[in-house]
């Protein structure tokens, strides 16, 4: 991938991954092979010098500048390819973005520690080099030995040469573009159709007349007056293909700069007195900033029943809603005057530092309020797993979450609400898991002596509703496929046409088409605009949820502890050790 050909057509460059560098999980005893990437070179012909390195570059620069506008004669010999590739002296690692003047190789390389762009010099034989830190975007100029350079937002132009830095940044005060929207609106009003009929996995459009839906809705896109109409008249242009993950993202236009107003993670009545009662306390995980409940952090000591008398030296009596002294608070310092009784005598002053938003101690909250209910409803027999998607915080729900609980008699896998993310294959992998064999260390019971880790062997069912979407569809087609048990709640969303990447519009919007669609193992369509059907249909009726009640987990408990009566848990104890050899 990322192909370029020398400035004078003698030579191909290219990235490819054909390393296999093992890298071990911090988890479990799982690996994968990754930083496959290594910069490769080929001649085009017999007839140029041998890579590497070019011993006659020079007097090749020098004798052959080419006029403005000549063509260059390139001459490629198919026959025995493969045999002229050879591997530039670059380790493997994560690269991007390859140039060449002719003279040298530049790219970009990822680690841990950023980006960087690194030269590799052909004319002789050496290590590469850095030529600038912190730089994933540049572009080789055409002639002089310059690069353009972008850090953030700032640009500049450096010698494209080691040890480089952004000491002259290009002054962009006064550059200005001056652009006439109707003109650009309609023209990316084209782009955006010909990026659904070019895209979209179906040739065909679902039968669509494409020509005539472009005609259908340009008069409407002639009519915009603002950006927002043009992402209505995107909306139902991509409407008309019946199919999921088509989505409108907005681009080039004014918005009101958003101020985080402070939240402290918990929930308050207003008293009598006026002041206000904390009744409630999310419990955090504060190593975790995404996590973090301000009122547990240490110093505080905040407690439910307590109340707050003031923030920042304001009584609480002076407001109606507790959240007015909070505004524009977020992720500052500030002052919280608390006590137990709702008075000022006795008050003590706390630091505390508000956070932005609680859906990660409120969701943190449902989790752990589901899994408390299986627990009772199960006398601790069925341990209970969310997977608030299949991307990367559903991944690590599920290693985090199920790995407690390997030794619970059965697991309740809740697919309830999960967004979707990654083709859910690997998470299936986990559940399906079955113990092969244990391991006798001394002094130790086998309980964690597994192999592999982390596998349930115990009866399992998934619980699934209407916004069970694109992965959260995957998921649990896939735990009927493999078997694992039976399917409780609601149709799922029915949202399997996948997306992969499209060019976007100009002035950074994008519409994205869905480019690839499931289908079943007999050459089928499945699951796009279907959804997974249960086996068992339990509706989370509202007037339930709101009285503190679960249908489906309640229905799940029952079904699997109906399997548990025909199962007998298999407790493995080692036996004495051998004394005769």
């Amino acid at each position: 991938f990322s192909p370029i050909f020398d400035p004078k057509g003698r030579y191909i460059f290219f990235l490819s991954n054909r390393d296999y560098n093992l890298s071990f999980s911090s988890s479990e005893f799982n690996y994968l092979y990754h930083q496959a990437t290594r910069i490769y070179a080929a001649q085009l012909n017999l007839n140029e010098p041998v890579l590497y390195p070019f011993k006659d570059v020079s007097s090749v620069d020098e004798e052959g500048e080419e006029g403005e506008g000549s063509d260059i004669s390139v001459s490629i010999d198919i026959n025995h390819f493969d045999e002229r590739v050879i591997a530039l002296p670059a380790s493997s690692s994560n690269y991007s973005n390859l140039q060449s003047n002719g003279k040298a190789i530049y790219y970009v390389e990822s680690s841990s520690d950023g980006a960087a762009i690194k030269m590799l010099d052909l004319t002789k034989h050496g290590d590469p080099v850095t030529v600038i830190k912190g730089v994933s975007n540049y572009q080789l100029a055409n002639k002089e030995n310059k690069l353009l350079i972008q850090k953030g937002g700032d640009y500049g132009i450096i010698d494209a040469a080691a040890n480089q830095d952004l000491k002259n940044k290009l002054d962009l005060t006064h550059l200005t573009v001056k652009l006439d929207p109707i003109t650009e609106w309609l023209q990316m009003y084209t782009d955006a159709w010909r990026i659904l009929r070019d895209w979209f996995y179906d040739p065909g459009m679902h039968g669509m007349d494409w020509q005539a839906i472009h005609d259908k809705y340009y008069p409407l896109a002639k009519a915009a007056t603002h950006r927002t109409d043009l992402d209505y008249v995107f909306g139902e242009m991509a409407g008309e293909m019946n199919a999921g993950h088509i989505y409108v993202n907005a681009g080039d236009q004014p918005g009101v700069e958003r101020k985080d107003n402070g939240l402290l993670g918990a929930e308050f009545r207003q008293h009598k007195s006026g002041y206000f009662e904390i009744t409630k306390i999310f419990a955090g995980e504060n190593w975790t900033p995404s996590r973090r409940s301000p009122l547990t952090e240490s110093g505080v000591g905040a407690a439910v029943g307590d109340y707050v008398i003031a923030i920042d030296g304001v009584s609480t009596q002076s407001v109606d809603n507790i959240y007015q002294l909070l505004e524009h608070t977020a992720e500052r310092n500030i002052t919280l005057k608390i006590n137990d009784s709702p008075n000022q005598k006795g008050a003590r002053t706390v630091f505390v530092k508000p956070i932005a938003s609680e859906s990660q101690l409120r969701y943190l909250d449902w989790v752990q309020s589901r899994k408390a209910m299986v627990e009772r409803l199960s006398n601790g027999r069925i341990g209970y797993v969310h997977l608030p998607n299949t991307a990367i915080e559903g991944n690590r729900e599920l290693f985090k979450q199920m790995l407690p609980q390997i030794g619970k008699d059965a697991l309740i896998i809740d697919d309830r609400y999960n967004g979707g993310g990654f083709i859910p294959d690997r998470m299936i992998e986990v559940l399906s898991r079955k113990t092969l064999n244990y391991w006798k260390r001394r002094g130790l019971d086998l309980d964690s002596n597994a192999t592999p880790l982390i596998a349930h062997d115990g009866p399992k069912v998934m619980l699934t509703n209407g916004q069970s979407s694109s992965g959260g569809d995957a998921l649990p087609y896939y735990f009927r496929k493999v078997g694992l048990g039976k399917i409780i709640g609601t149709r799922t969303w029915g949202g399997l046409i996948g997306i992969s990447g499209n060019p976007g519009l100009a002035d950074g919007g994008s519409i994205l088409a869905s480019t690839f669609r499931f289908m079943d193992t007999e050459g089928n369509w499945a699951v796009e605009n279907e959804g997974v059907t249960p086996d068992i249909e339990v509706i989370d009726r509202p007037e339930l949820i709101a009285a503190g009640q679960d249908p489906s987990i309640e229905k799940a408990v029952e079904v699997l502890m109906q399997d548990l009566k025909s199962i007998s848990r298999n407790n493995i104890k080692s036996p004495d050790a051998p004394t005769d050899f």
